[in-house]
């Protein structure tokens, strides 16, 4: 259950920042900030739950 709420926590934090990147983005060319929100969207996926499941097996690993 723990890695579930690290991984949600971590696409929170991605998707803000992949918000903010987009709307930096907009500024100069719309049609490009689609792009890289979507790109950004997904990326986020992947890097949360690879940081999720670090974070996790840490945080395990000193309980034991």
């Amino acid at each position: 259950m723990s890695v579930i709420l690290i991984f949600a926590i971590f696409v929170v934090v991605g998707d803000a920042l992949a918000i903010g990147i987009s709307s930096v983005v907009e500024r100069f060319s719309e049609p490009a900030s689609l792009f890289v929100f979507l790109a950004l969207f997904i990326l986020v996926f992947w890097v949360a739950w690879v940081c999720a499941v670090r974070v996790a097996d840490r945080f395990s690993a000193r309980r034991t």
